[in-house]
């Protein structure tokens, strides 16, 4: 009987390897945000863009890489995790970490337009909505069910984010 329960404890303790993990994927934590983890995640992302907006673009571009490989490593540790207590089978919610991917891909446009606030809030709103709404590739890769759909499907909504925020913008400057 004790060791049953021993068992038990030590299933609930979490590996620091796990913890690291979860860390990361739920983007520092704002993944466990309740209501829309998704939203506060890039809502983070968002507004720590105000400072990233400014480094040089190769800079930007490496850490928009770092973060996607990050997300590569720790979303199927993460997925396993939130499975094993009852979450669904991919891309739970509290992973976050590919909206901050997503995220800072859509506002790309912004190193060859204004960098205000009007225009980071755009960003923001476009990536929610091409992330609900999923289309192309983005669509193709929220069907896989594993690491690599985790972290593609965002990645895509945020290139098509991207491309339509950069052809707004270019529209809108041009007039």
């Amino acid at each position: 009987m004790d060791s049953l329960a021993s068992n038990q404890q030590q299933s609930k303790l979490i590996d620091g390897r796990t913890r690291s993990a979860l860390f990361w994927a739920t983007g520092f934590g704002s993944g466990y945000l309740p209501i829309a983890p998704g939203s506060w995640g890039s809502l983070v992302i968002a507004g720590a863009a105000w400072w990233l907006l400014k480094l040089p673009i190769v800079w930007y571009l490496a850490l928009t890489a770092i973060i996607f490989t990050i997300g590569i490593l720790v979303a199927g540790i993460a997925d396993q995790h939130f499975r094993s207590r009852g979450g669904k089978d991919s891309d739970n919610g509290q992973i976050v970490i590919d909206e901050w991917a997503g995220q800072l891909i859509t506002l790309l446009p912004l190193f060859y337009f204004e960098k205000s606030l009007l225009n980071i809030g755009i960003g923001f709103v476009l990536f929610r909505i091409f992330d609900v709404l999923k289309f192309g590739f983005a669509k193709y890769f929220d069907k896989r069910h594993d690491h690599w759909g985790v972290m593609l499907d965002d990645v895509f909504a945020g290139v098509h984010a991207g491309i339509f925020f950069f052809i707004a913008l270019w529209m809108m400057y041009r007039m």
